[in-house]
């Protein structure tokens, strides 16, 4: 028994997969779908809802989801020739000890996402156990059992993780149409349609920008899977469907859902539509099939700080860290954290994708020896920091000087890519750069 455990159990993350384990297509495809429908993509995309026309919305979100896809594809394609997921390539990028503070912020990341999800989910089945059932349900258990139950399929790794999308991702698409008929029965096309006074109202260029930097973390991450397809063609055919078919597609329903019912809560949404008690399994896989993903990514940036742990235990130490910040009522805490996570992160990836552009020998050679720090790269993603929060408005604690896109995240992102292309260029002359 053991033995059988033991082989369906995903191991050695520094080493490329296996013949066997690779995927094609549709197996990533169902995975980032599943990612994307969570409880506070809903509330992201009901709240762009309230803050705009909805054709304005929607012709913004479409804009934004083809810019992600093109991102998406490149960041896919990059796991997709390294064979290496995302805390590997970094190592490769910034060198093994200059990798170690980005890594650690990576972790940190997934962990929060893992333990907001978790204490949302939880609280949302609370209030519908509560409005429903009458029945007062004890958030505290509540989070260690999601907590263990979301854990189980990041423990075993992308096998899991892709057997739950396929079973649950029909049913949310399904499902998740019920609250929008039911609105449209009721109210017709008119409250899509209406012009309505509307309070702090966002511009297209701003619903572009945020949606993009609401995701750009997720396409920051892609390599964790990508690794595992086949062919550079089931990267861009999983990448496309997702960020540039899916992904809108699911958004601009949110938003729907957001102006019908003037409410960006899901659980709100539901109840008023009705559907509180099936609505529940609703949230508990959409929670499922996208929080586990944050702890197999946070259990993969763990192997590059602990590479002789085993991975597996690694995702079960994150699960139990994630599920004791939920607990600790991380969702009261989270929102200028996350703000920050993103200027952290965004110019990572910027950075390691510049990188691959001009040295794509570093991440072909498994085997290549990996220096301690890379001074350029590091002070190209340290170069888009501080554009990120010189363009952050003061008003979310950033020094608003300047805009640029409108997204600090993107203006963290681009300049990191725009000053390691430049290094480059002024050290052609001069020996390699390590």
């Amino acid at each position: 028994m053991l033995k059988r455990i033991a082989s369906i159990v995903e191991r050695n993350p520094e080493r490329p997969p296996e013949a066997g384990a690779l995927r094609s297509w549709p197996f990533l495809t169902m995975v980032l779908v599943g990612v994307s429908i969570s409880v506070p993509f809903f509330a992201f995309g009901g709240t762009l809802g309230q803050h705009a026309d909805f054709p304005t919305v929607a012709a913004g979100i479409v804009i934004a989801s083809a810019l992600l896809g093109l991102w998406g594809v490149i960041t896919g394609h990059i796991g997709l020739v390294a064979r290496l997921p995302t805390a590997m390539i970094i190592q490769r990028t910034f060198g093994r000890h200059g990798s170690i503070a980005i890594v650690a912020m990576m972790v940190l990341s997934s962990f929060c996402w893992f333990g907001l999800q978790t204490q949302i989910l939880v609280k949302s089945l609370a209030a519908i156990l509560r409005t429903q059932l009458s029945y007062q349900l004890d958030e505290r258990i509540g989070v260690v059992l999601v907590g263990a139950l979301i854990a189980s399929t990041a423990v075993i790794g992308v096998k899991a993780m892709g057997k739950v999308a396929v079973v649950s991702v029909p049913l949310l698409l399904l499902a998740t149409l019920v609250p929008l008929g039911i609105g449209l029965d009721r109210h017709g096309l008119g409250p899509l349609l209406a012009i309505r006074p509307i309070a702090e109202p966002m511009g297209l260029g701003m619903i572009v920008s945020t949606v993009i930097g609401a995701e750009v973390f997720g396409c920051s991450i892609n390599p964790d899977l990508s690794r595992f397809l086949k062919t550079s063609r089931d990267n861009v055919t999983a990448m496309t469907i997702n960020y540039a078919v899916a992904f809108p597609l699911l958004l601009i329903l949110a938003a729907a859902l957001g102006t019908i019912y003037n409410n960006a809560d899901l659980v709100a949404t539901m109840l008023a539509a009705g559907i509180a008690l099936p609505g529940s399994l609703i949230i508990i896989l959409a929670t499922w099939t996208s929080n586990d993903k944050n702890l197999y990514a946070s259990a993969l940036a763990l192997s590059a700080l602990f590479p002789k742990v085993e991975r597996w235990q690694l995702a079960a130490l994150a699960g139990i860290l994630g599920t004791c910040l939920a607990a600790a009522d991380i969702l009261g805490h989270f929102i200028v954290m996350l703000t920050f996570m993103g200027l952290l992160i965004a110019p990572m990836s910027g950075v390691y994708v510049a990188d691959f552009l001009l040295r794509r020998s570093r991440y072909t050679d498994v085997d290549a020896p990996v220096p301690a720090f890379r001074v350029p790269q590091m002070l190209a993603w340290l170069f888009g920091i501080a554009v990120g929060v010189s363009t952050l408005p003061v008003a979310n604690v950033g020094l608003g000087l300047a805009e640029i896109t409108h997204a600090p995240t993107i203006d963290a992102l681009l300049a990191a890519m725009v000053f390691l292309f430049a290094a480059d260029r002024v050290s052609r002359a001069r020996p390699a750069i390590a």
